[in-house]
């Protein structure tokens, strides 16, 4: 025998199952985001020595087979030691953002001969270094634009490197994805807004692999900073020096010697001269609605997936726009059935007043038609007309015709047997 456990709410969980299906996929979503996206704190990521999907060994690999020598250091002042010996030479860095402030002012000092290739940097990076370059972003995932421009790294096809965008650069290409910031007196810097053209689990998709070989062969030396953890200045740190020009002014203090959390980027940027677009969009404008930008792309898209679920759950429940529309019913239907329907759906809805107010208008209805009174009779005209002829006052008449229920079920029925018996009195004697 099977048995069926009756539902207490249905109504309720027609309501509530929509929003529950949005607030599932939306949870579904952002674990998916969070478990996916790359940690730079994690010793594989963009490591040449790690075969995970987010390391980069097929990238180190593929250098070396094209004669490139790849030296892969794990402190910034070891990098820029190496980098400062003599000849051309690609300083690699994967995480900027864990780079000391400090060891940023000396890759600014890096002689012209030098390029340093830097992975999704922040505007307090781009700062430090005293670039003057906008940081845009980040987008929820990288997008893959076309190159649109003539640089030597750029590929013949699209490549996922427009999470963070640096618009004001003098040389933009992928749609400000990546960039290069060249100076004639120190270090080129070139930008990629994003890591997944140096991954191994992204090197077939798009022109990333191709992308990211090209633009770290271009010198036969590459020095590959393998750092996973933020910097701090050891205790004996001599001063930093200063480029010619800058006077007296003192560099900026550094804020990492703390050791602070590291942070990802996907919050807003509240560093000094930080303009990052918390609204997902990589085109660099800063202009737009207040509202707007008070708010991450995440709650409005919430709200978009809120007011979705509302009209699906307007159209599961079939809500007509506009006014009722009178349909035959398909079937016939016995008068017996449709008032016990009819009381049903008052009873439900505690419509005592109107249930009372149908009973009192039917009244009405016969009772003029009855007496053969126009039809526009007005309630005192019929309360009167019925008065003259039961002896009774008027205003119990017309309270009987058009009064109130109390809010009880008790009331209800009292009031409109009361109706019932005065119709029932006159009609059956045949008073005229």
């Amino acid at each position: 025998m099977k048995l069926t456990l009756p539902m207490k709410h249905p109504r309720r969980l027609r309501v509530y199952t929509p929003f529950a299906l949005v607030l599932a996929l939306v949870t579904i979503t952002i674990i998916a985001h969070l478990v996916q996206r790359a940690d730079p704190t994690d010793s594989a990521f963009l490591s040449p020595t790690s075969t995970d999907g987010q390391g980069a060994s097929l990238l180190a690999g593929e250098l070396r087979n094209n004669g490139r020598t790849v030296d892969v250091r794990t402190g910034t002042l070891d990098a820029v030691e190496q980098a400062s010996q003599g000849g051309p030479a690609t300083v690699f860095i994967t995480t900027p953002e864990l780079v000391n402030t400090k060891y940023l002012e000396l890759l600014a000092l890096l002689p012209s001969e030098v390029r340093v290739v830097m992975v999704a940097p922040r505007q307090a990076q781009l700062d430090q270094l005293g670039l003057n370059v906008t940081a845009a972003g980040p987008r929820w995932t990288a997008a893959a634009p076309q190159p649109g421009c003539a640089a030597g790294f750029a590929t013949p096809g699209p490549v996922a490197a427009f999470r963070w965008s640096y618009p004001d650069a003098p040389v933009a290409c992928y749609n400000g994805g990546v960039v290069e910031v060249p100076s004639p007196t120190s270090a080129t810097f070139t930008l990629v807004g994003a890591a997944d053209p140096f991954r191994n689990d992204r090197a077939d998709e798009h022109q990333n692999h191709a992308f990211a070989v090209r633009l770290l062969a271009r010198e036969g030396r590459v020095i590959w900073l393998d750092l996973h953890t933020r910097e701090q200045l050891p205790p004996s740190q001599p001063p930093t020096p200063r480029p010619q020009g800058t006077g007296d002014v003192e560099p900026n203090p550094d804020p990492d010697a703390t050791g602070a959390p590291w942070d990802d980027g996907d919050r807003d940027d509240s560093e000094p001269g930080g303009q990052a677009n918390q609204g997902g969009s990589a085109s660099g404008d800063g202009g737009g609605s207040p509202l707007a930008q008070a708010f991450p792309p995440a709650v409005w898209a919430t709200v978009a997936l809120l007011v979705l679920a509302a009209l699906a759950l307007a159209l599961a429940s079939a809500r007509r726009l506009g006014t009722p529309v009178a349909e035959p019913l398909p079937v016939r239907v016995r008068a017996a059935e449709t008032v016990r329907g009819l009381g049903s759906l008052y009873r439900r809805a505690k419509a005592r007043g109107s249930s009372l107010a149908t009973v009192q208008a039917a009244a009405r209805t016969r009772l003029i038609e009855h007496f053969g009174l126009p039809a526009g009779t007005s309630v005192d005209e019929l309360a009167a007309h019925v008065a003259a002829r039961t002896g009774q006052p008027d205003n119990e008449v017309r309270h009987l015709l058009e009064g109130g229920v109390e809010d009880s079920d008790e009331e209800l029925a009292r009031a409109a047997s009361d109706v019932q018996r005065l119709v029932r009195h006159l009609t059956e004697r045949n008073v005229t």
